[in-house]
């Protein structure tokens, strides 16, 4: 996002920190996470294999997680090196493990696929974006054997949620949301009473509890004696938990939030996860639809495409207004950005994703940023209080529904048919192919929607074809086509073509005002009164209709027929009236210039703009 700023730049005397470090006694690689929190040293001198093997293992990495790598994150470095440790445990088993690149063989690989394992679907994955890194390259063998091993998951396929246990879901997360609004926004007007004076000692509960916020608030923590127990006037107002849950987000709360906004938005967790606060508004605060323009990063796209921006409008995901803040991505990045600004204030952050935490783990108890990957797992099994849809028939009682980042992100590729942070062709090949969850449901409707594209382009007269015979005969009588003498001369010099057709009269279509020039997608002329066709605009008919063809694996079904079936129909129909031969002759006559005419209007250069 461009927010008019300089970009920071390194200071004079500056020099590259030394990310790769080898000495006689360790292979490690310094590794700095894009999102600015503290470097992480891989150390790959404890990987099974030979030093020669460890250093040029070290290099790939050292490339990988570079600025122009693919692994920029924490999490991502962590991977990496477990899965080197199970690829070099691998090869510290055969007999004679290779000591050099150059002694890998397919034979490694082989086996690496035969052993197995939960992780082997990433592994493989893996392995081959790091070695591309590799300096010298991996034997030719082996790496074509890597290039083509392909394993498929052990956990299966996901599948979606119906859209009962989605809206439950979302409900749930909303309660969350609408509590801790509720409590924060009337703790934060009690500690600005208090400090503004409004609070009289004389009421003492209320003055104590807001000289407990002000401590919360400035140093983070309750009030607590030298020993680290909280004070008594904490148990007085309900324990440490009740009052940092009066100005701060808790962890579950926090869970409710990201899981909500991946169901209204699409986005992966870890993208949401590292997403900040920073954010322009295109609508510029007037009455309209309010938008946020917000910056995400989604590392394995690649450094070229890993930061979007994305729009958060106040329209839910279907497309309607709603007057629930909590039904629309804007809403929920707004009141996140409202509600954690006391925590965020507190850690010098500017992420949105801030909550207070008492699980205590390796940091203990605090404020923290971010979310882990895990907390999505933990609230359904400890919080969420969940159910699936209870099977027809049954006599036994719902299962707990199971709560999983990539199930919400499916669901609502299948609910909206829209991609997210990925092609038209991924969503459709690579999602919504492998989702079983409803597949027979989506093709109906998929059907039902073509049905009704194929009956509203036949119910439309049918743009008239003039042939050969047709326009020798127009040129001498134009009457018998209902056209005026120079109309006819028009149409045959060419002067009225539009891309599919010719339009005999440009001011008094049906898509404008009577009197003004059509704007209308030269597409519509093929339901417009005012086109005919003749044998010179055979070719591009052709060429088009093949483009749209070719589209559909590109796209998701629904989408093309909701955008291409009427289109589609219509000139499958006026192909018809040539014949198999006719068409085959028009798309091997095609010219170059009639190729760079349709290519230019079906990549909408030639619409009115």
């Amino acid at each position: 996002m461009n927010t008019g700023r300089a970009a920071a730049l390194p200071q004079p005397g500056y020099t590259e920190p030394q990310r790769l470090v080898i000495t006689s006694t360790e292979v490690r690689v310094e590794a700095f996470p894009e999102d600015g929190s503290a470097p992480r040293d891989i150390d790959l001198s404890a990987l099974p294999v030979a030093r020669p093997m460890q250093e040029w293992l070290a290099s790939a990495v050292a490339a990988a997680t570079g600025p122009s790598g693919t692994l920029r994150t924490p999490a991502s470095h962590h991977n990496v090196k477990s899965m080197l440790m199970r690829f070099t445990r691998h090869l510290a088993s055969f007999s004679r493990p290779p000591q050099r690149p150059d002694q890998l063989r397919r034979a490694h690989i082989d086996g690496f696929v035969l052993a197995g394992g939960r992780a082997l679907h990433r592994d493989l994955g893996g392995l081959r974006s790091l070695l591309r890194q590799a300096q010298p390259p991996p034997p030719d063998e082996f790496w074509a054997r890597l290039s083509t091993a392909s394993t498929p998951k052990i956990s299966g396929r996901l599948s979606s949620y119906s859209e009962a246990e989605f809206r439950r879901i979302m409900s749930r997360c909303k309660r969350e949301l609408r509590a801790a609004a509720t409590r924060i926004r009337h703790a934060g007007a009690h500690l600005a009473d208090w400090r503004d004076g409004h609070i009289s000692l004389a009421d003492r509960d209320a003055w104590e509890y807001g000289s407990l916020l002000d401590h919360l608030d400035r140093c983070g923590d309750v009030p607590r004696s030298a020993n680290g127990t909280p004070q008594r006037s904490v148990h007085r107002h309900g324990g440490t938990e009740a009052l940092t849950a009066a100005l701060y987000l808790t962890y579950d709360e926090m869970v409710a939030a990201t899981v909500l906004l991946i169901c209204l938005t699409g986005q992966n967790l870890s993208t949401l996860e590292a997403a900040t606060i920073e954010h322009l508004r295109p609508d510029g605060h007037t009455e309209g639809t309010a938008s946020a323009l917000v910056d995400l990063v989604k590392p394995r796209r690649g450094s070229r495409s890993a930061h979007m921006s994305v729009v958060w409008s106040q329209t839910a995901p279907d497309g309607s207004r709603s007057s629930d803040q909590l039904d629309t991505p804007f809403g929920v990045f707004t009141l996140l950005t409202e509600l954690g600004h006391a925590g965020r204030t507190r850690l010098g952050t500017n992420r949105l994703l801030v909550f207070y935490t008492h699980r205590g783990g390796p940091r203990g108890r605090g404020l923290r940023a971010g979310l882990p990957h895990s907390a999505i797992w933990l609230w359904s099994r400890t919080g969420a209080n969940l159910l699936c849809d209870p099977v027809p028939g049954a006599d036994e009682p719902a299962a707990p529904l199971h709560l999983d980042a990539r199930r919400f992100r499916l669901t609502f590729l299948e609910l909206y048919q829209r991609p997210v942070a990925q092609t038209e062709r991924t969503l459709a090949n690579q999602y919504l192919a492998r989702n079983r969850g409803n597949i027979a449901e989506y093709q109906r409707l998929v059907a039902t929607v073509l049905d009704q594209q194929v009956a509203a382009a036949r119910a439309i007269r049918p743009m008239p074809v003039l042939t050969t015979t047709d326009m020798v005969k127009a040129a001498t009588d134009p009457a018998a086509h209902d056209l005026a003498a120079e109309t006819v001369a028009d149409l045959v010099t060419g002067r009225l073509d539009t891309v599919l057709a010719g339009c005999i009269d440009n001011r008094n279509g049906p898509y404008n005002a009577a009197g003004q020039p059509c704007t209308a997608s030269f597409l519509l002329c093929l339901s417009c009164p005012c086109a005919r066709a003749t044998p010179a605009h055979l070719p591009a008919q052709v060429l088009v209709h093949d483009e749209l063809q070719a589209r559909r694996s590109r796209m998701t079904p629904l989408d093309w027929a909701q955008r291409y079936g009427t289109a589609a129909t219509q000139l499958a129909d006026l192909l018809n009236q040539h014949g198999p031969g006719a068409v085959d002759d028009a798309r091997a006559g095609a010219t170059e210039a009639q190729h760079d005419l349709v290519n230019r209007f079906l990549r909408r250069e030639l619409d009115w703009s």
